[in-house]
């Protein structure tokens, strides 16, 4: 019976650091809307305003980012609106998916709070 339990706990705590470890890399990874500012396609290099990440507490900034690869650059310029990808890679964020933002999927860079009440 104690060998049946042991084996069992093993397990349980296996699985736990599992998900411990899909959890780490779930949240080395976010998508954002953003807006181009500079596009650098030689140096594989694009700076994005961009909204909250939720997924990695980040919040609403400019940033440049390393783009991998190269080619997700082809076609987008300065001042398009965008939907991302992300993924941390040691102390850089690399943009791994790039496409112009749809007109479904609203632009937001930053939440907005009014107060009061309409009566």
């Amino acid at each position: 019976m104690k060998h049946r339990t042991r084996k069992i706990l093993g397990k349980l705590a296996g699985g736990a650091a599992l998900a411990l470890l899909l959890g780490t890399a779930i949240a080395q990874s976010a998508s954002a809307d953003g807006v181009i500012r500079k596009l650098d396609a030689d140096a594989s290099r694009v700076v994005i305003k961009h909204g909250e990440w939720k997924g990695m507490q980040m919040g609403a900034m400019t940033m440049a980012f390393k783009v991998r690869p190269a080619s997700l650059l082809d076609g987008l310029k300065v001042a398009d609106k965008v939907q991302f990808s992300i993924e941390k890679e040691g102390a850089d964020f690399v943009v791994t998916a790039i496409s112009p933002a749809t007109q479904e999927t609203p632009l937001v860079l930053a939440s907005t709070h009014i107060s009061g009440d309409k009566k």
